[in-house]
């Protein structure tokens, strides 16, 4: 079948780039021929009855803060900035994604398609999608397709969505043949807002490509020298996970080498804000002897990749999505919000029981492999 895969745009966001290469590969590695859909229109200005007020408070705040408050109107200056910042990635997405670029989901024909994908990543996310009724294909209403949402996330347990949106959302959830989710949670939030009670729980599509792949990805960059010590990949720095770093410093004795990465943040030149390839990055975690990080898919690649590690608390970008990839692999103790003055990090460094996360991930694998291919009609 030729598959469309509707995800996040492809900017410089390093796990969802990984997420739409692994989706796009399992799917072609099953005898599909998989297309990744790319929304190039990507920094819209805000609309809706929110729009107003969000421009008045990002006004207010210019008048009072000056420089330290953000632009009134920066999604201008982020599309504008784009190309530049994602210079290195873009590398990555053309080389090896190869997506479909499109203004919007309405340029795609029906007949184009035999089966629509949704996932993964924070598509069903209004904030981050922009049209949320397409994430639930609301564009390809009425057509004879597969539709199949995987391991698609809402990003946080806390309900985002307008009484209209879910209406709307609960009737085109409605139609698909499969639905699986990446958080345990939202299997709930499936049956309780959108009221379906189909939704399954699987894998994030990075963890159902064997490691292998990624260690190769890394050492094709010429970044191949091994820093060791600690690596941290920080998504919103804070106080408290400064300290959790320092701390961890103090308590190994390992170097820290930070591959955090703010390009967004405009008090910098745009050419000292271009991202790192994402082989780069990838290296940075294979290079790594433990790893500190509040990203979904740091906590990932260090289970993948056989890495000790603590998950710091990000409860802005929502904290379910830790809490469930920790808890299915038993790992929740990684997961910290601060130090205690007591502790002597001994339980952080020590080692991690790699021989059962592998037997889980077998298992959890086979079985997301299986709901894929059940709801696309090959079993």
């Amino acid at each position: 079948m030729k598959i469309a895969v509707i995800t996040l745009p492809l900017h410089t966001n390093y796990g969802g780039l990984l997420q739409a290469y692994a989706l796009k590969s399992v799917l072609d590695e099953m005898g599909h021929e998989a297309e990744v859909i790319d929304i190039r229109d990507k920094m819209q200005l805000p609309k809706g009855p929110g729009a107003l007020f969000l421009y008045a408070k990002r006004g207010l705040m210019k008048l009072f803060k000056g420089s330290a408050a953000p632009e009134v109107f920066r999604e201008i200056r982020y599309r504008r900035e784009l190309p530049a910042l994602s210079v290195n990635t873009s590398v990555f997405v053309n080389g090896l994604i190869k997506p479909r670029v499109v203004g919007s989901y309405s340029e795609i024909r029906e007949g184009e398609y035999d089966a629509f994908v949704v996932g993964s990543d924070q598509v069903w996310r209004p904030r981050f999608f922009g049209k949320i009724e397409d994430a639930f294909l609301a564009f390809a209403e009425g057509w004879s397709v597969k539709r199949v949402a995987y391991a698609a996330s809402f990003g946080t347990d806390q309900l985002e969505y307008e009484y209209m949106q879910l209406e709307a959302c609960s009737r085109l959830l409605g139609l698909f043949d499969g639905v699986s989710v990446r958080e345990d949670s939202a299997v709930g939030m499936c049956a309780e807002w959108l009221e379906c009670d189909k939704a399954v729980h699987v894998l994030d599509p990075v963890m159902l490509l064997n490691a292998g792949i990624y260690r190769k990805l890394a050492s094709s960059t010429d970044v191949s020298e091994k820093t060791g010590g600690i690596m941290t990949y920080i998504l919103d720095p804070s106080s408290e996970k400064s300290h959790v770093i320092d701390f961890m410093q103090k308590v190994s004795g390992m170097k820290v080498h930070d591959s955090s990465v703010y390009p967004y943040v405009n008090d910098r030149p745009v050419e000292e804000r271009v991202v790192p390839s994402l082989e780069q990055w990838l290296a940075s975690f294979m290079n790594a002897d433990f790893i500190i990080t509040d990203s979904f898919h740091g906590c990932v690649l260090a289970i993948m990749l056989h890495k000790r590690f603590i998950a710091t608390g990000n409860s802005r970008r929502g904290m379910a999505r830790l809490n469930s990839l920790l808890s299915m692999f038993g790992l929740e103790m990684r997961l910290v919000h601060g130090i205690d003055p007591e502790d002597d990090g001994e339980f952080f460094l020590s080692d991690i029981d790699w021989e059962e996360t592998d037997r889980i991930l077998a298992e959890r694998r086979t079985l997301s492999l299986d709901f894929l291919r059940v709801s696309l009609g090959m079993e």
